[in-house]
């Protein structure tokens, strides 16, 4: 059986998750113990029934949560995703480290989560299995250290041990679902630390994905954040503008995590650009007044309304500017002296900025020649400071940032996170593939992109 086993071990050019292969040595090395119990055929085929009917049965139940792989020498092998049940939210509590020094550079993180990333049940039924001998299974989970997980594989095998020879894995998914939290006291908050390189020896089952600290509270929010959206596009909501009840994907959610319906914001914005008030285009709330993104402008305000709105905006920041001023014959923007003189660029017209005609002739005043020179070389070191911050602020835009495949807004990777969630749009997408993620758990993984990279800027600044 061993040596069949073998035989239908993956290709090398093949891949195979980490839990499937544990699971695979765990099998072999039971076989070679002789610990898995010899059944009768007529027993074997009673089970294969039996593993069939609960196989139907976990489909039904869990749905997309489940999922089936290809069958191990003929054995049903599949994974259960179990979400914790946390009514009302949980704290998360992370331990970061800033320096060498681990005990006086050591900084404690909080945050809260209404949606934590689940527990992953892998299991691979045995011939055996439930009449003599329990299913073979791995526990995953990315954000608990190993003896925690270990600590779970425990009370698996109790669960087992109370019920011998009855089909359990639902009692396990329930188990993991309701009461692994408190078993691992984590009634008051979830605690997380940084695993320690050298530990004692732990059960194998609990398969650990090695990923620093600040890596994990990063899954942790964006998982986070993701099921928070898509729990409310699929809800109802209340408009803060028309209070009207409103499907959540005919909603805009901004930045400050304030919303308001589709048309109430195309009513809002297009007022602002038609009255000319852009300064207070901004969120609705009274108490708040955070910005609404230019991209999402765009989309509510079409072609026409945003070249305008950009206008005024270019409009007022000159207007809100002391030392700017226009020309008197073709209100080009000009700079002002300290004189209260200034030269425009467009015409060259050398005027007073106090009554608006032609620069007096006085003690202080200069030739034409002189003013014209004076007011080149001030505009040039102008225009030079200007260039090298615009220059400075693409670079750190383009820097570790990712433009969006839905509306093109470029957003900031987060350490080493390729998840990303757009304010603009709204979507969640891939910094790697620049593809919407629709599901985090299918995207990423063996078969698709990988969530945790370093890019090779940081590695060279890291190296240099």
């Amino acid at each position: 059986m061993e040596s069949a086993l073998r035989d239908q071990e993956p290709s090398p050019e093949e891949t195979e998750s980490k839990e499937v292969r544990t699971l695979r040595e765990i099998m072999l090395r039971a076989r070679r113990e002789g610990k898995e119990p010899q059944v009768p055929d007529e027993q074997l085929r009673a089970n294969d029934q039996r593993q069939q009917d609960e196989m139907l049965a976990l489909e039904a139940i869990y749905g997309e949560k489940i999922g089936i792989f290809d069958e191990i020498a003929g054995l049903r092998c599949f994974q259960i995703h179990v979400h914790c049940e946390i009514p009302g939210g949980v704290s998360v509590s992370a331990e970061l480290f800033q320096g060498v020094d681990a005990a006086k550079d050591s900084l404690i993180h909080t945050f809260s989560v209404q949606y934590l990333a689940p527990i992953s049940l892998t299991c691979l039924m045995p011939p055996s299995y439930p009449s003599h001998h329990p299913s073979y299974f791995t526990v995953s989970v990315q954000w608990l250290e190993q003896k925690n997980i270990s600590s779970l594989c425990q009370m698996l095998d109790s669960i087992w041990l109370q019920q011998p020879g009855q089909e359990v894995i639902y009692e396990w998914v329930q188990w993991l679902q309701s009461s692994a939290l408190s078993h691992l006291g984590f009634d008051d908050g979830i605690v997380i630390r940084q695993s320690d390189s050298v530990m004692a020896p732990m059960d194998v089952r609990a398969v650990v994905q090695i990923m620093p600290i600040e890596s994990v509270v990063q899954w942790l929010s964006s998982y986070n954040e993701e099921q928070c959206h898509e729990s409310f596009i699929s809800g109802l909501h209340d408009c803060m503008i028309c209070l009207s009840e409103h499907a959540g994907i005919d909603f805009i959610k901004l930045p400050c995590l304030h919303y308001y319906c589709w048309r109430c914001m195309e009513s809002y914005t297009s007022m602002h650009v038609k009255e000319g008030t852009v300064q207070k285009l901004s969120c609705p709330y009274d108490k708040c007044k955070g910005v609404i993104p230019p991209n999402l402008l765009k989309r509510l305000l079409g072609d026409a309304d945003f070249e305008r709105w950009e206008r005024l905006t270019l409009q007022k920041t000159l207007d809100s500017m002391a030392d700017v001023t226009y020309c008197p014959r073709c209100q080009t923007a000009c700079l002002e002296d300290e004189e209260n003189n200034a030269q425009c660029s467009k015409c060259f017209f050398s005027f007073c900025t106090r009554c608006r005609e032609r620069r007096h002739i006085g003690d202080r005043c200069m030739t034409p020649e002189e003013k014209l020179l004076s007011l080149q070389e001030k505009l040039e070191v102008r225009q030079h400071d200007v260039i090298k911050k615009v220059e400075k602020e693409l670079v750190a835009k383009q820097f570790r940032t990712c433009p969006c495949p839905s509306c093109h807004q470029r957003h900031q990777k987060i350490v080493n996170n390729n998840h990303i969630f757009c304010w603009a749009c709204q979507h969640h997408y891939c910094a790697l593939c620049l593809k919407i993620v629709r599901k985090c758990l299918e995207h990423y993984g063996p078969r698709g992109c990988k969530q945790h990279t370093i890019d090779p800027e940081i590695t060279q600044a890291r190296e240099g």
